[in-house]
């Protein structure tokens, strides 16, 4: 009878305590660490596949940009969005060259952990300009 007590708070114990450590690990799944830029290239200055580009980044406060300079390596890999066929479907994205970045193109970039250098980076779709022309002919 006592070991059956035993065996019986030994069960509730792990019961209790593995999701609690598989929560504090991430569920056992290795994550990579980093963060995350969002916002316009303002100037690239790539050669021989490594350079920098700096970003206007969105700020901590609303409607705040600051600018990040990251570093770009041959490891960086590049995504170009395109734009969908029609409207409602989400647009694809296509394997791109460092060398397609250009100043003006909005991008989502996932750094480093130090957040310095740019692992990968995703050019969003133009998007089409709400209201149609705005300055045109009368």
């Amino acid at each position: 009878m006592r070991w059956t007590w035993m065996l019986w708070i030994a069960v509730a114990a792990v019961l209790v305590v593995a999701p609690v450590a598989l929560a504090a690990d991430g569920g056992g799944k290795a994550h990579a660490k980093g963060t995350g830029v969002f916002g316009e290239i303002k100037s690239v200055d790539i050669k021989d596949g490594k350079g920098t580009i700096t970003i206007a980044a969105r700020g901590k406060e609303k409607g705040a940009t600051e600018e990040k300079t990251l570093a770009v390596t041959s490891a960086t890999t590049v995504k170009i969005q395109k734009a969908p066929a029609a409207e409602g479907e989400k647009p694809k994205a296509e394997d791109g060259k460092i060398e397609d970045l250009k100043a003006g193109q909005r991008v989502m970039v996932r750094c480093s952990e130090d957040g310095k250098t740019a692992l990968e980076i995703l050019v969003a779709a133009p998007r089409a300009r709400k209201g149609g022309d705005k300055g045109g002919a009368k």
